[in-house]
């Protein structure tokens, strides 16, 4: 066990120490995904702009909300969803879209992580290009309470990681599990916080649980709280953010001491 973990740690600082190789990757993915596109990266804030206008106008008003507190509350909360949908959907191919390279060039498997993190974030990143406008339309308050979104947004990218390391070694050997993992992050969707405020399940105390034990909604709130309120998010989140990350850490040593040899085995 300890050769194993050895290995794996030497794996790991050797894919890191080739950054310029998951950079290069993960960047040329992100550009080969709007490869011949007239509008480029813009379908991104596109895809945003007429997701956000066209259901933003009518849950606000469904829902009894100030459109000009709704619309960067959903704009920013939908940003962070698809970033961990897309973390745990599309980094569980990282190794089965890297087949091809995995079995020519001899490199740690983790390059390919590393190049889906890198694809991933880049995608997240300019999408909140598309938040920075929203929140300039509707004059979102602008603070040194801000920057309280700083670490937040550095532990939603660890678990991000930590989803793609986890996804990508279990669906490399079973096929199944970004089906599964798509369909489950469908139904968390409806019930996380993100097109209705947290407040509305709270106010019941029959549902107040499905906020306060939803991991999902906790990693969105430690960077959607302080973009919106100019102030650092609640305790309980960033304890259950720092839980999550902890449990996903652990999942993640398990999954690699399991599956990591057999990873060319499987594809």
């Amino acid at each position: 066990m300890k050769a194993e973990t050895a290995r794996t740690i030497r794996d790991v600082v050797k894919a890191l120490g080739l950054w310029h190789i998951w950079v290069r990757l993960g960047l040329q993915d992100v550009r080969l995904k709007f490869r011949r596109s007239a509008v480029g990266v813009g379908w991104i804030f596109v895809n945003l702009a007429v997701l956000v206008s066209s259901i933003g106008f009518i849950y606000a008003n469904l829902l009894g909300q100030d459109t000009r507190e709704f619309i960067p509350y959903l704009t920013i909360g939908m940003i962070l969803w698809a970033y961990l949908t897309s973390s745990i959907v599309e980094g569980g191919n990282a190794f089965v879209h890297s087949e091809g390279y995995i079995r020519q060039i001899s490199l740690p498997i983790y390059v390919y992580v590393l190049r889906y993190f890198v694809s991933i974030s880049a995608t997240a990143l300019i999408s909140m290009v598309a938040y920075v406008a929203v929140a300039l339309l509707y004059s979102v308050p602008l603070g040194a309470g801000t920057f309280y979104a700083v670490p937040g947004m550095l532990m939603v990218m660890t678990a991000s990681l930590l989803f793609i390391t986890i996804f990508a070694h279990l669906n490399a050997r079973y096929r199944d599990i970004a089906h599964l993992a798509s369909v489950g992050m469908q139904v968390l969707f409806y019930v996380t916080p993100v097109i209705f405020p947290a407040r509305l399940l709270r106010q019941r105390t029959d549902l107040a649980y499905v906020v306060d034990l939803n991991p999902m909604y906790h990693l969105i709130e430690v960077v959607r709280r302080p973009l919106l309120a100019n102030g650092p998010a609640e305790l309980q989140s960033y304890v259950a953010t720092a839980l999550v990350l902890v449990l996903l850490t652990a999942a993640a040593a398990i999954v690699i001491a399991l599956n990591q040899r057999r990873i060319v085995y499987a594809l």
